[in-house]
């Protein structure tokens, strides 16, 4: 019996050398490709460390930041309830002021008559009412002892309120005499 192998195989070929021809092998361009892509991975991994580095840092950066942002908000709307704080009191300081302003005038005007009140155990002296006029102030009082009166007139001009004191009107009633002061301011 005859065998016939009908299938060529291949790895059993030998292969013609002819003369001046090297050994096949690999061809010297496919090691210019193979250095190639080492170096081209080599690069890619030092531009993937250094981004990822730079990623990193930015990211820490970005984290500082929001922290500080945050830190600055809520100083900022401390400031703000400061500011209104301060506004609120500061309107609170005027009115005061405005009402102070406006009770000098009166306030020293009463603290001159009282003061100008002579201060004699045996001497009685009342004022009525105190009404201000256009040139000065009009004091009506009752009194028991008349004699009173002049020494309060004199106490009124000394007051540095008033240029000058006269008496409007005495009238006797009883034990009581009433009377009428004008004043005129400076």
């Amino acid at each position: 019996m005859i065998k016939v192998n009908l299938l060529k195989d291949h790895s059993i070929q030998e292969e013609k050398i002819l003369p001046g021809d090297s050994k096949p092998g690999i061809p010297w361009y496919t090691y210019i490709y193979i250095v190639v892509i080492i170096a081209a991975i080599v690069m890619l991994a030092y531009v993937y460390n250094v981004t990822g580095n730079a990623i990193t840092e930015a990211a820490a950066e970005n984290q500082r930041l929001e922290s500080d942002l945050k830190t600055m908000e809520d100083l900022r709307k401390q400031f703000v309830e400061l500011e209104r704080k301060k506004q609120e009191r500061q309107g609170r300081i005027n009115i005061i002021e405005k009402l102070l302003e406006s009770q000098k005038g009166p306030v020293k005007l009463m603290n001159a008559i009282i003061q100008s009140i002579p201060q004699n155990q045996d001497q009685n002296i009342w004022l009525t009412s105190l009404e201000q006029t256009n040139t000065g102030v009009k004091v009506k009082g009752e009194t028991r002892t008349p004699d009173i009166l002049p020494d309060f007139m004199e106490n009124l001009e000394k007051s540095d309120i008033f240029r000058s004191v006269d008496i409007e009107q005495i009238e006797r009633r009883d034990e009581i005499s009433n009377f009428s002061i004008i004043c005129v301011g400076k």
